[in-house]
């Protein structure tokens, strides 16, 4: 798997940059390799006595006599083994492309004409004072029609280049001249003097000193930038060539990085290269007249991305950990009750819980026994787990998060043995392991109390929580921070779903909010399963019914480029709406926020979160949350509410935080093992390496056990009390049959 080529490669440093004998060749392992179930001895053995099929990472660049693109002799390649029907690859879902070109965009790359040219009548820039947001205007005219339309070259220039068939020039043309209206209506609106916004501002000094070199400077690096992407003219010349054969028996190249390489497009400009892909040879073609130097890392970055397909390609890390319960709180059966329906599928759910008998007095000492047991070899799987998934996501780009989420454990799939209410423990301890059991955490904790009464109880946890910064001021004098979410469906694309979040800051006199941050983010409605995460450690806790999960996850964010006019002005529409004087939305729920009309919402809920540092820790954040869910019968008051509750270091957000700032081909430079992701309370005078670790459990059992505190004294489901289902009817009414939920 993913774990053997890392090690092996890691073992191969001295070999990295090998020449061989075949001219011009840059040779990569085969990404079956990569996934070879073989011993780490026998990965390395093979690699080795294949120097040509199996070379790692070469460049052979040409110095001297200018040649023409392309390789000068047919290379050999290792027949890779078969995979999936047809011989085609199987490994097809994951594109590091966040925006695909499409048949016009194609078209401008090979160096086709034209299909017309478009005088705008005066230069562009007048149209559009802001130059830098010229592109993105254009791209989005492509997306919406079709066509590809290449912004101006220079600030002067009126007339722009159109691609596309009859039908998609003649709407990109329409979309033109409607962009030029609306801009003509704008300045005929304005007065002598007057300065209209932003817009406005940046056209009076376009002109005049160093706006108008910035503006000139903004246009010709696009220029460069649409230069680089296209194929070079038949005939041309360059210094340097370099060559990397591709695995494309296993993963197409225009699969991962789209028809034309497009997620290339940062290196072509960062290195002023030209990169091909010869599809029929299955080689990377890199061209360049400025140095070897570039060659070398263009092709080095081409060969890092199959580390990433290879992280992002991986299996999940999931666990299910089944926590030994204190000798008051054991029980030597595990029953099943109904839980919620889970995403938006629906699905059924059943929530494992303990019951039967308590130990007898006689057997206390040994379960006490077992019991250390049992949480040694959790502690060690959940650590080999992280470290495990911490190996591969440094190659990962993107918005990772690291929670240590506590919430309510549901089984989806579980083999349960037909006509029996309830099983042993220990038979439930096995089970749970097989392959064919699914589980999740929804955050809903199920408190079933007033929010009155649990905010009350978490104002006086003082032993346990303090404010950020450890002042003397009271943990109910620290002010909530609220956040809207809209789940909707893209304007583009009617089956993609999206969600926006809108943060709300106030004052620092705490009165007025206003909008502050708006993030769109791809989404699945709340509580449907995780289908991304790297890893998901679920630790149950029968005994309670609170249990816990570590889990790291990529938010998968909407490209700026797919953020349209339409969800532009949904989102600027979002404003504050002031609750009554006598109402407190911490406690009631009530909505602060309205939105505008312009987008079909399927979903909205308001986040009102609680942020406090651990007494024991102050690092660790712990984040209380209450969400409310609003639907048309009230919109003002919650229809559903459910607490959450996670807690995280924060050195975890600093380190991940750089994957965010990734280009392509690059890994985080962060140490990827667990130690360095959990400091001790105090350094271990025994020098524990694991004493970090330690201690964060030591923190998941105190929060566990203030949550146990938080619940209402019934252990019936809460499912029918709590609100976790949004039909309204009680879970143990429902007339599905059990054995059929029970999968």
């Amino acid at each position: 798997m993913a774990d053997d080529y890392f090690r092996v490669r890691e073992k191969r440093n001295a070999l990295e940059w090998q020449v061989k004998e075949e001219p011009g060749v840059h040779q990569g392992n085969t990404i079956n390799s990569y996934f070879n179930q073989d011993s780490q001895h026998d990965l390395e053995e093979d690699r080795l006595s294949e120097p040509h099929s199996e070379a790692p990472a070469v460049a052979k660049t040409r110095a001297a006599d200018p040649q023409k693109p392309g390789p000068q002799a047919p290379t050999t390649r290792k027949t890779a083994r078969t995979i999936g029907p047809n011989n085609l690859p199987r490994r097809q879902k994951i594109t590091l492309s966040a925006k695909q070109d499409n048949a016009a965009k194609i078209a401008f790359r090979n160096n086709t004409p034209p299909t017309q040219i478009v005088d705008m009548g005066r230069p562009i820039q007048d149209i559009e004072p802001n130059v830098g947001s010229i592109p993105r205007i254009f791209e989005q005219i492509g997306l919406r029609t079709g066509s590809f339309i290449l912004p101006q070259r220079s600030l002067g220039e009126s007339q722009l280049q159109v691609w596309g068939n009859p039908k998609q020039v003649s709407l990109a043309v329409n979309e033109l001249k409607a962009w030029r209206y609306q801009a003509n209506k704008r300045a005929a609106s304005s007065t002598k003097g007057q300065r209209l916004g932003k817009d406005a501002f940046a056209g009076n000094k376009s002109f005049i000193g160093s706006q108008y070199a910035a503006d000139e400077r903004i246009a010709k690096l696009d220029a460069q930038r649409h230069e680089y992407q296209k194929v070079p003219e038949p005939g041309t010349q360059f210094r340097y060539n370099g060559y990397f054969l591709w695995p494309n028996d296993e993963i197409r190249a225009t699969d991962l990085f789209g028809p034309s390489c497009e997620a290339l497009d940062p290196l072509r400009m960062e290195y002023r290269v030209y990169i091909i892909f010869d599809e029929a040879r299955s080689v990377f073609k890199v061209f360049s007249n400025s140095s070897v130097e570039k060659i070398y890392a263009v092709i080095q970055r081409i060969e890092n991305t199959i580390k990433e397909f290879v992280a992002r390609d991986d299996r999940p890390m999931v666990l299910y950990l089944i926590e030994p319960p204190m000798t008051d709180k054991y029980r030597d059966s595990v029953r099943m009750v109904p839980g919620p329906l889970i995403g938006p599928s629906r699905t059924p759910s059943r929530i494992p819980q303990s019951c039967g008998n308590k130990l007898e007095p006689i057997d206390v000492v040994d379960w006490e026994l077992e019991a250390n047991k049992s949480a040694s070899r959790n502690q060690i799987r959940m650590s080999t787990a992280i470290s495990k998934v911490l190996e591969r996501i440094p190659y990962i780009r993107g918005h990772l998060r690291m929670r240590a989420q506590f919430g309510t454990f549901t089984l989806i799939k579980f083999q349960w043995p037909p006509g029996v209410s309830s099983v042993p423990l220990t038979q439930f301890e096995t089970d749970v392991q097989s392959a064919g059991t699914r589980g999740t955490l929804i955050r809903d904790l199920q408190l079933g109390r007033p929010a009155r009464d649990v905010l009350h109880d978490i104002h006086h946890a003082v032993n346990l929580f303090q404010t950020i910064g450890a002042s003397d001021d009271s943990l109910a004098t620290i002010p909530p921070q609220y956040t809207a979410m809209f789940y909707l469906r893209h304007p583009d694309k009617a089956e993609e779903m999206i969600q926006l979040e809108v943060d709300f800051k106030t004052d620092d006199a705490g009165g007025e909010f206003e909008p502050s941050k708006a993030l769109w983010r791809k989404a699945s409605k709340p509580d449907a399963v995780s289908q991304a995460a790297p890893l998901e450690a679920s630790n149950v806790r029968l005994h309670s019914g609170v249990s816990w999960q570590l889990k790291i996850s990529a938010d998968n964010l909407v490209d700026p480029s797919r953020i349209t006019s339409q969800m532009e002005t949904f989102a600027s529409g979002i404003e504050y709406k002031k609750p009554p004087p006598e109402t407190n939305p911490a406690v009631s729920g009530y909505k602060i926020f309205t939105s505008p009309g312009n987008f079909a919402v399927l979903g909205t809920e308001q986040r009102t979160t609680f942020r406090y540092s651990l007494k024991k820790q102050a690092r660790i954040t712990v984040e209380i949350q209450r969400y409310d869910v609003y639907d048309g019968d009230n919109p003002r008051l919650p229809s559903t509410t459910q607490w959450a509750l996670s807690l995280y270091d924060r050195e975890w957000d600093l380190k991940l935080s750089e994957n965010a700032k990734l280009g392509v081909g690059h890994a985080a430079s962060w140490n990827p093992s667990a130690n360095p992701f959990f400091t001790p309370i105090k350094p271990s005078a025994s020098g524990e390496a694991d004493a970090g670790f330690k201690d964060f459990l030591g923190h998941t059992q105190d929060i566990g056990e203030f949550l146990d505190g938080l619940k209402a004294d019934s252990r019936e489901p809460a499912t029918a009390t709590s609100g976790s289902t949004k039909d309204g009817q009680p879970a143990d009414e429902r007339k599905e049959d059990e054995q059929q939920l029970l999968f």
